[in-house]
C-alpha cells in the first residue's frame, strides 16, 4: 500500500519512508531493508515490467472516488501483479519511459 499511496484504511494519503517507519515503530533503515529483502525497493521498479506510476494513479482515483473495499481489492490485485512482475527483473532492462537519472539524455 505504501507504493500506492494508501493508508492501512485504504484512504489516499502521501507516505514517505519516514512515515512508514514511524507507523511500524522502526527506523527508516529497517524499512529500506524490508523493501530490499522483498525486492520491492525503488531501484527494482524500473527494472521490472510493471508501471508503478499508473498503478499509483489508479489507486488514488479509486481511494478518492470509490469505496475502501474497492481500494483494498485493487491493492491486493496490484500486489499480485507486482509479485508476478518481479520475475521480469533484469539489471540490463529499463522498462520506464524516462530515465530519471538522466532526464535530459545527455549522460549516455
Amino acid at each position: 500500500m505504501y507504493y500506492l499511496g494508501l493508508t492501512p484504511e485504504f484512504q489516499a494519503r502521501f507516505h514517505n519512508l519516514n512515515a512508514v517507519a514511524r507507523h511500524y515503530g522502526v527506523s527508516p533503515r529497517e524499512v529500506e531493508g524490508w523493501l530490499l529483502g522483498f525486492h520491492i525497493s525503488a531501484s527494482y521498479f524500473p527494472r521490472i515490467k510493471f508501471n508503478l506510476a499508473e498503478a499509483h494513479g489508479k489507486a488514488q482515483e479509486i481511494a478518492l472516488f470509490s469505496s475502501a473495499d474497492d481500494a483494498r481489492s485493487f491493492a491486493r490485485k496490484t500486489f499480485q501483479e507486482v509479485l508476478t512482475a518481479l520475475d521480469t527483473y533484469s539489471d540490463k532492462a529499463y522498462f520506464e519511459d524516462v530515465d530519471y537519472n538522466d532526464i535530459w539524455g545527455d549522460l549516455k
